[in-house]
């Protein structure tokens, strides 16, 4: 017994449920390998997920999650964490937290904002209250080389962006049917729902079933920066559709008409649910420049209604990984107030424009 000691043995009996595993049977892992500090207004934030593997046949279930913040030096700057206690546990705000058997669950960084100056995270991953498993995460800061404006010249809301809720971020790629599809990366880690606003903030006038009741259909959208084509797809129809099979052998049929700008290696603008037959002057291989129109608004693919769906990603295949994007030259609207913002990333809620 002395050595299953050591081992970190571990026979706990909650709620009925017997438990029996070591910290060697728990393997965790973190995509992407170095998360990336995304600069927001007046903080910090992370946007990476863990996959927790039990290779054992016994039941686990998270009950601690500690994360401690380091600066440069190593020294402790913050420490935070999410645990069993309560009459409602904090815990159980990450939706799956118990693996039965042999199994393996994504689960979306709940520690998202984070100091300044942090350089590394140590998390504490706690098991049936006793079995510890940590894991160092080393982030970077991102550096985007070009400066990008706003694909649209309308008012617009930022219907979703990739903030905590946003369903954006919480692309599932160890879902089995995603991953029978080839994905094993979240490509729109970082991406956006614009939706044109009129004068009086409203999105349609109407009926919202009739695309041209949207204040957004068959806007014109435009190129965030100076690139080259390397996918385009114009002869969808705006019929809110697409056929699931097809993401097989094209990652971006998601989209229906989509046009693609590569602006340099491993930099990628997506623009999504295009109007049908809105990009048909453009080729693979064109060069195009800043504020350039590629296409107009449509409802293409997956598209509940008439909307830009817009990302930067560092490819274009099953492997993608989404890239965060810093906008300049635009306009945030805080109901009779304005701000004008030289440079700055955007999320959802906010009413913009570029100026």
């Amino acid at each position: 017994m002395k050595s299953s000691i050591k081992y970190y043995l571990a026979l706990v009996n909650l709620a009925g449920v017997t438990w029996l595993s070591t910290a060697q049977e728990v393997l965790i892992s973190h995509k992407p390998e170095q998360p990336i500090i995304e600069t927001m207004e007046n903080k910090s934030v992370l946007n990476f997920d863990f996959i927790i593997s039990n290779t054992s046949k016994d039941t686990l279930q998270l009950t601690r999650l500690e994360v401690k913040f380091f600066d440069k030096n190593n020294q402790l700057i913050q420490q935070k964490f999410l645990d069993n206690n309560g009459t409602a546990p904090s815990i159980n705000t990450i939706p799956t937290h118990q693996w039965n058997g042999v199994s393996k669950t994504l689960i979306f960084n709940p520690f998202e904002e984070v100091y300044p100056l942090t350089e590394k995270l140590e998390f504490t991953f706690t098991f049936n209250d006793k079995i510890e498993v940590k894991q160092i995460v080393l982030p970077k800061k991102y550096h985007q080389s070009s400066d990008f404006i706003l694909p649209l010249k309308s008012k617009i809301l930022v219907y979703d962006g990739h903030d905590f809720y946003s369903h954006h971020r919480r692309f599932n790629y160890e879902f089995e049917p995603i991953k029978e599809l080839g994905f094993d990366g979240n490509f729109m880690r970082y991406a956006y729902d614009f939706v044109v606003l009129n004068n009086e903030g409203k999105q349609f006038e109407g009926k919202s079933e009739e695309n041209s009741n949207w204040f957004g259909f068959s806007k014109d959208v435009l190129a965030v920066a100076d690139g080259e084509i390397i996918a385009v797809e114009t002869n969808q129809k705006d019929d809110k559709n697409f056929d699931v099979p097809s993401l097989k052998n094209n990652p971006l049929a998601l989209y229906g008409n989509y046009v693609v700008i590569k602006h340099q290696e491993g930099v990628y603008s997506m623009y999504g649910h295009l109007l049908n037959k809105s990009s048909s002057a453009l080729k693979v291989g064109n060069k195009i420049k800043k504020g350039q129109k590629i296409g107009q608004i449509g409802t293409s693919g997956s598209s509940f209604f008439p909307h830009l769906h817009f990302e930067i990603r560092n490819s274009i295949d099953h492997h993608s990984e989404g890239l965060p994007s810093y906008f300049t030259n635009y306009s945030v609207f805080m109901g009779s107030a304005k701000k004008d913002i030289s440079k700055g990333t955007v999320t959802t809620g906010d009413i913009i424009q570029s100026k």
